[in-house]
């Protein structure tokens, strides 16, 4: 019928909510200021010196950004023109 939230744990009403969220917003924060900025994939990955199959993978959310080093994401912060806090996941 329904997901019961009041009857999860946790960690089980965090993941369904994020499931949720990614339906609702399915482009990452990346994706978006990339987009904004007017870059490719492959320009951003030469203006920010980030490997291009990195940024897919971000993109695709097959790698979380935000587990990924900070020079990564200062680096791309610099490219996009934005602070490092507006490329993370909520």
């Amino acid at each position: 019928m329904y997901p019961v939230y009041h009857e999860m744990d946790l960690m089980q009403f965090g993941d369904v909510i994020n499931e949720r969220m990614e339906q609702a917003y399915p482009h990452t924060n990346l994706r978006e200021r990339r987009v904004t900025c007017g870059f490719s994939q492959s320009e951003l990955s030469k203006e920010s010196g980030v490997p291009i199959r990195q940024i897919q993978l971000f993109e695709q959310r097959e790698r979380d950004i935000n587990k990924t080093s900070a020079i990564t994401l200062y680096k791309l912060s610099k490219a996009l023109h934005c602070s490092m806090e507006a490329l993370l996941e909520k």
